[in-house]
């Protein structure tokens, strides 16, 4: 592994240490949403892509492309941003969160800060993350991986805007028409 995949390695390590200690504390769920929809999705996709790259020739770990150090440093960059990213949204959203589409007892709906850029700011932290991390990383698994984080996410994200439409209706929908999504002021 390169220099810069170590220091990815520790951003996601550094990462994933803060999302365990912070997932202790949340409310307690009054309403659970679809459990296996957004990581089947995921999967299916990821093997799907797999499948493809390996009618071309490409394992797993074959290596697609080597990143030059310019490339590599933006990389770094991404996949730091994108973790503080998904940090500063998740402690904005405080007990409120979940890592399933849940809807919390005494639910906010929270606007301020990341949520006030987009709509599902720790999947923008995370996907910057995951791009930071395929790039850097030249592989088929990562560009599967990736692509698959991306259709997990999407099907994930239209559960929690189902959910949170019929708890906030009116807030909500005001909400969504002056936010995007994903990518602030774009999608």
């Amino acid at each position: 592994m390169n220099a810069s995949g170590r220091v990815i390695e520790g951003i996601w390590i550094a990462w994933a240490a803060f999302w365990l200690l912070a997932a202790l504390r949340t409310k307690r769920t009054v309403e659970r949403g679809g459990l296996f929809g957004y990581r089947t999705v995921t999967v299916v996709i990821m093997l799907a892509l797999l499948g493809v790259f390996a009618l071309f020739g490409h394992r797993p770990a074959s290596v697609l492309w080597r990143p030059p150090g310019w490339l590599a440093l933006v990389c770094v960059c991404l996949t730091a941003v994108g973790a503080a990213f998904a940090i500063w949204a998740r402690v904005v959203l405080g007990r409120n969160w979940s890592a399933e589409v849940t809807f919390k007892q005494g639910h906010e709906l929270i606007e301020s800060g990341p949520y006030a850029l987009a709509r599902h700011p720790i999947y923008t932290g995370i996907l910057a993350m995951g791009i930071g991390t395929a790039v850097d990383y030249g592989r088929a698994i990562g560009v599967a991986l990736l692509i698959g984080l991306c259709g997990g996410f999407w099907w994930k994200a239209r559960d929690e805007e189902r959910i949170m439409s019929r708890h906030f209706p009116k807030a909500y929908a005001q909400y969504k028409a002056r936010v995007h999504a994903i990518i602030p002021f774009v999608l």
